[in-house]
């Protein structure tokens, strides 16, 4: 296999991997993926071929504008209509692949229909249709759906000045219209008066009107999250969770998704919908509006444990994060159908001290039934190992006692090895492991006991602990070069190749320009199973060597290396905001149940 063809691989794999990791990366527009090759082709870097406007522009206030490039797979049109005494922006289409002949053609039939096209300024082109954004922005009206796209053939909007006394009359927009074209052009307008006041919350309640009033700015936020400035996010993200851009049948689903969509999504301009939601109504909304909606995005999403219903509210316990929580719902309770020792996966937002419920509720009866409560926390420690986020949300205490106890592990590896680091076969490595769990369980004494964690089960259950035993992956087994690692934040994992990335760094003269060393160096740098640890140990051991010989695979592999630090943030994203690996579980009765046979 060429080099070549290994470096496009891995360039390939490096982009997916990215997406992952960042979780910033929104699909494409679903046009970009029927046509791959338009996205190229309305490159602004293009040459210009011509910018032509009807010439009646002035007079009638009607601009229609076309842009066209010489692309590498031919000439590429961007058309734009705006109205400068109305709405703005109304249209926006384009084509490429266009041939001159095609051109012609086009200018011919429009001055046939009796609106001749002239040249015309780019310039003066870009100050009209980004000012028609503009203008439709300020005004509420509806954009075109496809206007993101067409757009980039124009040079980038911090080019051009925006100028909006090219439109209206007196500052407003003209409009004559039917009552059928209302919808049509306007945004959902939000009542004023829910943003306006404080929200009225007591300290032991939130008054009925406030909760209707909640629902309203709810109701408010899923509006403008479908509006046309984020139709484009909206339906890349409909494209990654159902795979297409239709509605899924399932009502429960959808509303699962709007609600993590305008709460927790990450647009791509980097922002939130609840923040542009606040910067767009920021004229009209009170500063304690602005807080109540800008804390909705620490959603807090749970398996809770119904403990009672008094005053209009549920007093629950999140069982993944181990907090009490009041929350109030904003229908009546009447329609929740939930009794004290029932089971809800829910999710719940802050509305100053206290929480309501938002999206949808999943409820499992218990009815008393002992079997369904040692199910649902069985569960719930299950969620707790598999998502450490959800875990320590809202949980110092259960935060800071993971840390500790990471740290504790880390303590007593040191102690067992002599080192953080152990490297040998696979199948050694194995056995090592075991041997380690071995006595951290049966021959390592609590001081304050003086029991080991096997005796302290055995006199509390008067059952015989069964230590199970470890068995790694199996390319771990079957691999030669093996490293065991324990980090203070990360706790234990496992690397292969480990001895070999290294050398790399150590011994950079005996491994230049070798392919095996970058897919090593690249494998690590791609995995989302390897953390930034192998490669900050490195960079610091081996400061001047990582240097060079980073920059080099850079060079062959599309990066740019400046410092350890920017090249995590890069590949590594996620490593600037660890969590503790191990979670423990502070509620005996959870720990309790979970660990029972049922």
């Amino acid at each position: 296999m060429s080099r070549k063809t290994n470096q496009q691989k891995r360039a390939q794999k490096r982009k997916k991997v990215r997406k992952q990791q960042k979780a910033k990366q929104s699909s494409k527009p679903k046009l970009f993926r029927k046509e791959p090759a338009l996205e190229e082709a309305l490159n602004f870097r293009h040459p210009l071929v011509e910018c032509l406007i009807n010439r009646d522009w002035e007079e009638g206030r009607l601009a229609s504008i076309f842009v066209l490039r010489d692309s590498p797979v031919g000439l590429v049109l961007s058309s734009f209509v705006v109205d400068l005494a109305g709405p703005g922006l109304k249209d926006a289409w384009g084509n490429y692949g266009l041939s001159y002949h095609d051109v012609e053609k086009m200018k011919s039939k429009a001055a046939d229909d009796g609106v001749p096209l002239v040249p015309f300024e780019l310039a003066l082109a870009e100050k009209i249709v980004y000012g028609g954004i503009a203008w439709s922005k300020k005004w509420g009206f509806k954009l075109p759906k496809e206007y993101k796209i067409w757009i980039r053939i124009l040079r980038p909007e911090n080019e051009t000045e925006i100028d909006l006394e090219l439109f209206g009359e007196n500052g407003k927009p003209l409009l004559v219209l039917d009552e059928d074209e209302i919808y049509d052009i306007f945004e959902e307008p939000v009542d004023p008066k829910i943003l306006k006041t404080n929200i009225d919350v007591n300290p032991d309640s939130i008054p009925a009107d406030t909760l209707n009033r909640i629902g309203d700015i709810k109701s408010a936020l899923i509006t403008f999250s479908r509006g046309s400035e984020l139709r484009t996010d909206f339906e890349a993200a409909m494209q990654e969770q159902f795979g297409s851009d239709d509605r899924p049948d399932s009502e429960e689903e959808w509303i699962a998704f709007q609600d993590r969509f305008v709460l927790e999504h990450e647009l791509e301009s980097g922002e939130t919908v609840v923040r542009k939601f606040v910067n767009h109504h920021k004229k009209i909304m009170s500063e304690d509006v602005r807080q109540l909606v800008l804390g909705w995005e620490f959603v807090i999403e749970g398996l809770f444990e119904v403990k009672d219903i008094k005053d209009s509210s549920v007093w629950m316990k999140n069982l993944i994060n181990e907090r009490d929580y009041r929350v109030f719902p904003t229908a009546s309770m009447d329609e929740m159908d939930v009794d004290p020792g029932d089971f809800m996966y829910a999710r719940i937002v802050p509305v100053k001290e206290h929480y309501v419920f938002s999206g949808n509720t999943t409820t499992f009866k218990s009815d008393g039934n002992e079997d369904v409560k040692t199910t649902m926390y069985k569960n719930a420690v299950e969620i707790q190992m598999k998502s450490p986020k959800m875990a320590f949300k809202d949980n110092d205490e259960k935060l800071q006692k993971g840390r500790k106890v990471v740290r504790e592990q880390y303590d007593d590896f040191v102690a067992y090895f002599v080192n953080d680091e152990v490297l040998g076969t696979g199948k050694q490595i194995q056995q090592q492991y075991n041997d380690y769990f071995q006595y951290l369980y049966f021959e390592k004494k609590n001081p304050e006991t003086g029991m080991s964690i096997a005796e302290t089960y055995e006199r509390d259950t008067g059952k015989s602990y069964r230590f199970p035993k470890m068995k790694l992956p199996r390319d771990v087994l079957k691999s030669k070069d093996v490293c065991m690692i324990c980090d203070p934040l990360e706790g234990i994992s496992f690397l292969i190749d480990y001895y070999r990335f290294i050398d790399i760094f150590k011994r950079p003269e005996a491994h230049r320009d070798r392919e095996d060393d970058i897919e090593i160096v690249m494998g690590y740098l791609e995995s989302e199973g390897v953390s930034d640890v192998p490669f900050r140990r490195v960079a610091q051991k081996y400061a001047d060597n990582f240097k060079k010989a980073m920059s080099h695979f850079g060079r062959q592999e599309g990066f740019s290396y400046i410092d350890i630090d920017q090249l995590m943030t890069e590949f590594k994203p996620e490593s600037f905001n660890k969590l503790p690996t191990i979670v423990p579980i502070l509620d005996s009765e959870i720990s309790r149940l979970a660990r029972s046979e049922k």
